[in-house]
């Protein structure tokens, strides 16, 4: 009896694997977060390009898009279509093979800054990229979330704003506490 159980559950197993296999499903991009900062890529898709934003000065969180805060970002090299993410390992500041440095464009990524809140973006083709907001603590990155933050516009002076508005947006007072509370839990 359960010499069958056992058939049957591997010949379910395998029937999912070649579905999806034949199917071409896509899996998006999922980041997770380590010492260093390390970001630990998983899905289906290639990676085209990776890009960190600092806040600008004066503030505490990044702008998403706003690219004259890009702190460090890799871009594939030549024609590629690029490395695929399923099982990728990101070292911030280290170039990846296969990839070009183009923020900074010379020398080696600026140290981040303890005690500020700075996104990521990991552009993919073939399924949806991550991103995703990090607060870097003394040991080790954070990821929040940042409610109600968006940028202004993806090409040019881009600001930060209230989702769905015009308006600014006002970042926290207490950042600790704002990252003890939109703290990502996975």
């Amino acid at each position: 009896m359960n010499r069958v159980r056992l058939k049957v559950a591997v010949s379910l197993l395998l029937g999912e694997f070649c579905l999806l296999t034949f199917a071409g499903c896509e899996i998006a991009t999922s980041a997770k977060l380590g010492s260093g900062p390390t970001f630990s890529l998983d899905g289906t898709g290639h990676l085209a390009s990776f890009t960190i934003y600092a806040p600008q000065p004066g503030r505490k969180i990044a702008t998403p898009n706003d690219t004259t805060s890009e702190v460090w970002s890799v871009r594939v090299s030549g024609s590629s279509r690029g490395e695929l993410v399923a099982r990728m390992d990101l070292l911030y500041g280290r170039v990846p093979s296969g990839f070009v440095q183009t923020v900074p464009k010379n020398g080696a990524a600026t140290a981040l800054v303890p005690g500020l809140v700075y996104y990521f973006f990991a552009e993919t083709t073939g399924a949806p990229g991550a991103e995703g907001f990090f607060y870097m603590d003394k040991s080790m990155p954070i990821l929040i979330q940042v409610p109600g933050l968006c940028e202004s516009a993806f090409v040019g002076d881009v600001k930060p704003v209230k989702c769905g508005t015009s308006e600014s947006y006002v970042e926290p007072r207490d950042l600790e506490e704002f990252v003890r509370e939109n703290r990502v839990v996975k």
